[in-house]
């Protein structure tokens, strides 16, 4: 169970809860997959709760709610999320670990009960607030069309905005700003195109589950970049949306079916890549320039190749490329080792493509 396991870690690692990068690789080894309630943990530990907790004579519903207020204010946190993690904390450290009167209990505001922690009033200006919005052209609710704040680093995209939903990120929302860790709520289905373009430092994006669409250049040029776990409900991948980044294993997930020209070109740290069946076309230039590229996975129910869809993956030796292909582009396996080798079939398009191109191939 979760809480018992972090009540350990805490009672482990009294000493060194100073250190806020031990403290975030343990959370996220002790929630793996579970990414935004690690975050939520890891959070509250960069806001100082565990030094408040140590300080308070006891942990009262004001105390509780000031990081409550805190979270959904600064961070765009919802109500329901912020009530867990705040309790969790408030339990687990306060009560558990450190034996204070604690008037909190662990939410299970999830199963539809009340919040643990009650609202209080307060003043402060809504996290929301700094974000803007507009209305969304394509769809009903709203889009978010930039942030006004100074603090960027992590930026929590809200699914509400006026008691609508928040269902896009704009095209060029967030181009070139300095954000290293973009989470987007549930609700969020499309990322507009350029809408990270040239964020240089950005690191890690936590995608909403609801998402269906990325745009043209969405990500492309966030050299960074090397986590990005894509939704299971992802549709379309448009162009040249991850061009650029240091992604190494990315992982298509089987309801795309659309993955467009130059999705991963000169992504030069991706090693291997599986193409889901949904994809019955590889696109121009989709790997171009992967030089760190070695395994590739192709179903049996590929139809085609494009033009330099491989063109320039110098560490790619091998492929088996199956009979259903009918189409091969010109360069697909331009500028490629020497040594390459193709796997195929007798009389298929493939080994027609490698004697005409002069490529080693090998019949299966």
């Amino acid at each position: 169970m979760f809480e018992q396991e972090f009540t350990q870690i805490l009672n482990d690692n009294r000493n060194t809860l100073g250190e806020k990068k031990r403290f975030a690789g343990l959370i996220k080894d002790l929630i793996p997959g579970q990414a935004l309630q690690s975050n939520l943990i890891i959070a509250l530990h960069e806001m100082g709760i565990h030094s408040d907790i140590e300080k308070a004579p006891q942990i009262t519903n004001a105390f509780a709610f000031r990081f409550v207020k805190q979270l959904s204010d600064e961070r765009g946190i919802s109500r329901m999320n912020a009530d867990w993690a705040v309790s969790v904390w408030c339990v687990c450290y306060g009560k558990n670990v450190l034996g204070k009167p604690c008037e909190i209990k662990i939410s299970e505001v999830k199963s539809g009960r009340a919040p643990a922690i009650r609202e209080e009033k307060s003043g402060t200006k809504q996290y929301h607030d700094l974000f803007k919005f507009r209305k969304n052209p394509n769809s009903a609710g709203y889009e978010v069309v930039g942030f006004i704040g100074d603090n960027r680093r992590t930026l929590i995209l809200p699914n509400r905005h006026q008691n609508q939903s928040v269902t896009a990120i704009a095209d060029s929302a967030f181009s070139e700003c300095d954000v290293q860790e973009a989470v987007m709520t549930d609700g969020i289905a499309t990322i507009g195109a350029r809408a990270f373009i040239g964020c240089s430092q950005l690191k890690q994006i936590i995608f909403s589950e609801d998402l269906l669409e990325i745009g043209d250049s969405a990500f492309s040029g966030c050299v960074a970049l090397t986590t990005a776990m894509l939704p299971s409900k992802l549709q379309r991948i448009g162009t040249y949306a991850f061009a650029s980044t240091a992604l190494k294993a990315p992982v298509i997930p089987s309801s795309v079916y659309i993955l467009s020209e130059g999705v991963y070109s000169n992504c030069t740290s991706i090693t291997e890549i599986d193409i889901p069946e949904g994809i019955l076309i590889l696109q121009d230039k989709l790997f171009y320039g992967c030089t760190a590229l070695k395994k590739v996975t192709l179903h049996e129910k590929l139809e085609g190749i494009g033009s330099m869809t491989f063109a320039g993956c110098k560490n790619l030796m091998t492929i088996m490329i199956p009979d259903s292909v009918v189409h091969i582009g010109e360069n697909a396996f331009g500028d490629l080792c020497k040594n390459f080798l193709i796997i195929c079939g007798k009389g298929s398009c493939a080994e027609k493509y490698a004697r005409a191109n002069r490529l080693n191939f090998q019949l299966s």
